[in-house]
């Protein structure tokens, strides 16, 4: 499921017809959205000097049950307007006392310390399981999740794991990266912070992989849990203020616990893998020597 649409969106998408009246209430809307969020349909009316009724007929054009409905839909906007600006408020302050570094170490301890409280050694075992019977891994993501991705493929590259890597691709070149996936193939999303930080396509993502028996596996913070459909494993590490500094602390020692569980299980594949990384670096060491 896609994230919900804001007021201006659907005002936007609307393929419809918009009288004169239309356009003056939403101008009024769009206008002084915090102050909209209070008015009855009968005051909203008044102000754009319209009839009441056609508060209610524009609430039904744009896909509402009524005035109720889009009065509820406004207030969302306004307080997610509101977070927003608070977080970056937030950022600024932080930035302005000059003490970023004994913040920022406070804030990532504080993000470590609380991974324990929404990831467990038991779910990691569950994703590893998942990792190491896979034949092939596609890591997906998009942004700052990038340096993430990268690492993560390093490590399971490194204990012999096939993985191809996915990043900020559009839909298109998306579905040819994942041509050829297979049952018991594993898709590996990061997601932060918003819903715009998922891949795109990310619907078509989770349901191809359904559909051939494929493992989606998510890792990101708080934004992941609510995505829809969702993916068959979770593995969310949500920070104590979400949102106020942006560093994958907490998602980087995820992965190293996925990586550091997968060699301590001593599976075949991790080991044969280390083994023929040893081998290959004698090699091109003994060339490097000129033995």
């Amino acid at each position: 499921m896609e994230k919900q649409k804001s007021f201006e969106s659907l005002v936007e998408a609307f393929d419809g017809k918009l009288t004169d009246a239309d356009r003056e209430l939403i101008n009024i809307i769009l206008g002084e959205p915090s102050e909209a969020v209070y008015l009855s349909s009968a005051e909203l009316a008044s102000k754009a000097a319209v009839h009441a009724s056609t508060v209610v007929r524009l609430a039904r054009k744009l896909g509402f049950d009524g005035f109720p409905d889009m009065r509820r839909r406004l207030r969302q906007d306004v307080e997610v307007k509101k977070i927003a600006s608070d977080k970056i408020r937030q950022r600024i302050d932080l930035i302005e006392k000059g003490s970023n570094l004994s913040d920022l170490i406070e804030s990532e301890i504080a993000a470590i310390a609380a991974i324990s409280n929404t990831v467990s050694q038991n779910q990691i075992d569950s994703v590893v399981d998942k990792i190491e019977s896979a034949k092939s891994i596609f890591i997906v993501g998009r942004g700052s999740a990038a340096p993430l991705m990268i690492h993560f493929e390093r490590r399971l590259r490194r204990s012999g794991i096939h993985c191809r890597v996915a990043l900020n691709l559009q839909r298109r070149d998306l579905a040819e990266q994942l041509v050829g996936i297979q049952k018991g193939d594993a898709i590996v999303i990061f997601g932060f912070q918003s819903f715009n930080s998922l891949p795109s396509g990310y619907s078509a993502l989770i349901e191809s992989a359904r559909s051939v028996g494929a493992h989606s596996i998510a890792i990101g913070d708080a934004t992941i849990l609510t995505t829809r459909p969702k993916p068959d494993m979770v593995l969310s590490v949500s920070r104590p203020n979400e949102g106020v500094m942006q560093l994958r602390s907490g998602p980087m020692l995820v992965c190293e616990a996925l990586a550091m569980t997968l060699l301590h299980k001593k599976s075949k594949k991790a080991v044969q893998g280390m083994e023929a990384l040893e081998h290959l670096r004698a090699n091109f060491l003994g060339v490097k020597e000129g033995k």
